[in-house]
C-alpha cells in the first residue's frame, strides 16, 4: 500500500503550506480520479482520506469550472498529449471552505504531468495553496504605499501615475481633464500658534471635506505640506472652476477646532493636447500663485 503523500515544508516567508494531490484513471478511459493526497488536501478541502481516494479531484471550487479542467485535462492524458513536465496553473476566485460561512478564498493551482514510481506510467500532481491571506497583505502594503496617513488621500507617487495616465488619455483619446491645484492660506500661522498638532487635524479636515465634495470620478492628493491636488477627468476648464469654487465655499464655511475659519486658494487649469507633465503642473502652479497674488481665498485659472 502506498504511503500517504507527505506534506512539503512551506517556501520562505510562506504561511500557507500545499496540498498535493495526485490524479490518475482507469486505462481506456478520461476520467481522472485521486490516486492519493496529502493530510493538508484533506483540510484544505474537508472530508475523510477514503471519501476522497478514487473520487474525483477538486481543482477548483466551482462544479461545472471544475468538471470542464478534469474533462480536459483526463483527455489529454489518456491520448498521450501531455509530456513530461506540461503543466496548466491558474487561479480560482471563488472557491469556498465547506463552511458555507467561511470567507471566499484565492486558490492559486497548478497540474503538472509527471512519471512517478509506484503509480501509473504517467500521472498528474497537482498543488494548491490558499493565496488569500498573501493577496489582502500586499494589497494593504501597496495602499500604505500609495497613501498619505494624516489625510487618507492619495500621496503625490500614486498622483504622479494617475496625472501621467490621463495625460496619456487625453492624447490618445481627445479626453479632457482639468486640474487643480489647492493651498491653505497662513498655513504656517495656524502652526505657529496653535501647534502642529492643530495644524495637522486642518490638515485632515480639508482632506474629509475634499473627499465630501468631489465627484466619484475624480482623484484627489496631497501633494505636500499645505497643497492639495485635484485631478478631474471628462471636465472643461468651466466645470472644474465651478468646482473649484464649490471647494473653497465649503472649506471657507468650516469652522475648524481651536481654529475658526480657514480659507484655501485654488489654480485651475484644463490640460491640452501634446502638452508635457511639467508644463500641466507648472500652468496650474503659476495659477495658484495669481490666486495668492490677488489676496487669497479664490479661485484663479
Amino acid at each position: 500500500m502506498l504511503e500517504p503523500l507527505p506534506t512539503p515544508a512551506p517556501p520562505a516567508n510562506e504561511s500557507n503550506p500545499q496540498a498535493i494531490a495526485v490524479l490518475g484513471g482507469q486505462a481506456g478511459g478520461s476520467d481522472l480520479h485521486l490516486l492519493d493526497i496529502s493530510d493538508e488536501y484533506l483540510r484544505f478541502w474537508g472530508g475523510r482520506r477514503d471519501q476522497w481516494l478514487g473520487a474525483a479531484p477538486r481543482i477548483v471550487g466551482r462544479d461545472m469550472e471544475n468538471r470542464r479542467l478534469l474533462r480536459k485535462l483526463g483527455q489529454a492524458l489518456f491520448r498521450g498529449e501531455l509530456c513530461d513536465g506540461y503543466s496548466l496553473s491558474g487561479l480560482d476566485r471563488h472557491s469556498r471552505a465547506r463552511c458555507p460561512r467561511a470567507p471566499a478564498t484565492l486558490i492559486e493551482w497548478r497540474v503538472t504531468s509527471m512519471n512517478m514510481p509506484g503509480y501509473a506510467s504517467r500521472v498528474l500532481v497537482l498543488v494548491q495553496r490558499d493565496i488569500s491571506k498573501r493577496v489582502e497583505k500586499e494589497a494593504e502594503l501597496e495602499r500604505l504605499a500609495t497613501t498619505d496617513m494624516l489625510t487618507g488621500l492619495s500621496n503625490r507617487a500614486r498622483f504622479d501615475a494617475l496625472l501621467k495616465k490621463e495625460i496619456s488619455r487625453l492624447n490618445r483619446y481627445i479626453r479632457p481633464f482639468s486640474l487643480i491645484m489647492l493651498d491653505i492660506d497662513y498655513f504656517k500661522a495656524i502652526n505657529d500658534s496653535h501647534g502642529h498638532d492643530v495644524g495637522d487635524q486642518v490638515l485632515a479636515s480639508i482632506g474629509e471635506q475634499l473627499k465630501a465634495n468631489l465627484r466619484k470620478a475624480d482623484y484627489c492628493a496631497r501633494w505636500g505640506g499645505e497643497e492639495f491636488m485635484v485631478l478631474a477627468p471628462e471636465t472643461s476648464l468651466e466645470q472644474a472652476i465651478a468646482l473649484a469654487e464649490k471647494i473653497r465655499c465649503c472649506i471657507r464655511e468650516t469652522h475648524f477646532p481651536k481654529v475658526g475659519r480657514v480659507s484655501v486658494s485654488l489654480g485651475v487649469i484644463e490640460a491640452r493636447l501634446s502638452e508635457h507633465q511639467q508644463s500641466v503642473m507648472k500652468r496650474a502652479d503659476n495659477a495658484l500663485y495669481r490666486a495668492k497674488e490677488q489676496g487669497r481665498d479664490r479661485v484663479c485659472y
